[in-house]
């Protein structure tokens, strides 16, 4: 019989190193899309209207996206970003959350999104007869998380591929990884592990969430109440191909990697401040924190400290029937593996 659709409860994302046999499965998921398109160059000639051919130049990309509610810094983790135990501490110590993938080979990931049988659960029901599709040398190139009034505080990541496999089953399935220089099957297989519904908190609440910010020009920071805090960083890649190969044979983070962090407040307070002066004396570089709590307790969760970072705008915003606002935006470089007074860190208290 015809599968008549499929949604989200026979559905379960994984992650697993490129050659990982068991991959690790992504809890709290709300949302997976991917896609491939491949680029083709018409190749004319005199004398003929329509073209003879239409050829790849290049290597296709799988490009691929998900979002999931914020909880223990378990996915995190798994996706390769490095996260400290204990509280978050604002000034020095931890590791740098990019210090994984800049040293210790985890740039590269495998996603395998599990569809099991119609009406089934995938968490309760297992993965019996279920089918997978493989994203194979997956490179991660933006991670944001945001946290807002009303809202779950949500975490979205972007990646891209180099290929696109399908499978009939979950178990001794060949690797999606390709040797990036040809594009011939790596050995080693996969299975994927039976689906739970994880560990961790039901979900995080934007109640729990604490902010430390500094720098603001102008506005009392302690008297401001914040409605959406967001923190993002992006990794573009460089592919990079030679001549003889049909594949770029890797695709390296291009640097400077900057790491955002977005405030979005109703004013309160304003304080005495002048904008000459922040300009006459731009040296001080500041340590930014959301915090959040776990559920029904004051014991920190989990959070994201941004150290020597710069505020870079600030935005006010006034109308009929609206309360005065205003948007703050910081930045800073993210540092080498080591480095402990700038970038982003990330603490999990678990």
């Amino acid at each position: 019989m015809a599968r008549k659709r499929v949604i989200y409860q026979s559905e379960a994302l994984f992650v697993g190193a490129t050659g990982d046999a068991s991959p690790k499965q992504l809890n709290r998921v709300q949302s997976a899309n991917y896609s491939f398109e491949v680029s083709r160059q018409d190749i004319n000639q005199y004398g003929q209207l329509a073209s003879i051919d239409r050829i790849i130049l290049e290597q296709p990309t799988v490009n691929f996206d998900f979002s999931y509610y914020l909880n223990s810094g378990e996915n995190e983790a798994n996706l390769g970003l490095s996260v400290a135990t204990g509280v978050g501490i604002i000034a020095t110590a931890g590791t740098p959350a990019l210090s994984g993938i800049l040293t210790a080979g985890k740039d590269t990931n495998n996603y395998y999104i599990l569809t099991v049988g119609e009406g089934k659960d995938a968490n309760i029901d297992g993965k019996s007869g279920g089918k997978v599709i493989g994203i194979g040398n997956g490179f991660l190139s933006s991670y944001s998380m945001e946290a807002s009034v009303g809202n779950i505080p949500t975490v979205s990541v972007n990646g891209e591929g180099m290929n696109m496999r399908f499978y009939s089953g979950t178990d001794e399935q060949t690797l999606p990884t390709i040797n990036p220089e040809n594009g011939s099957s790596v050995d080693g297989t996969f299975t994927i592990p039976t689906p739970v519904t994880g560990a961790g908190y039901s979900a995080l609440r934007p109640g729990d969430v604490d902010l430390t910010i500094a720098g603001a020009t102008g506005v009392a920071a302690s008297d401001l109440k914040i409605q959406k805090a967001s923190i993002k960083f992006d990794l573009g890649r460089d592919p990079i191909q030679k001549l003889g190969s049909r594949f770029a044979f890797t695709r390296e983070i291009k640097f400077p990697v900057t790491v955002t962090m977005s405030v979005d407040a109703i004013i309160g307070d304003i304080e005495a401040a002048n904008l000459a002066d922040v300009i006459n004396n731009d040296a001080a570089k500041y340590n930014l924190q959301v915090k959040i709590n776990k559920p029904n307790t004051d014991t920190e969760a989990i959070s994201y400290v941004v150290r020597g970072a710069k505020l870079d705008s600030q935005d006010f915003s006034s109308s009929i029937g609206d309360n005065k606002s205003v948007t703050m935006n910081w930045s800073a470089q993210i540092g080498g593996p080591n480095d402990q007074v700038g970038g982003l860190f990330i603490f999990a208290n678990n």
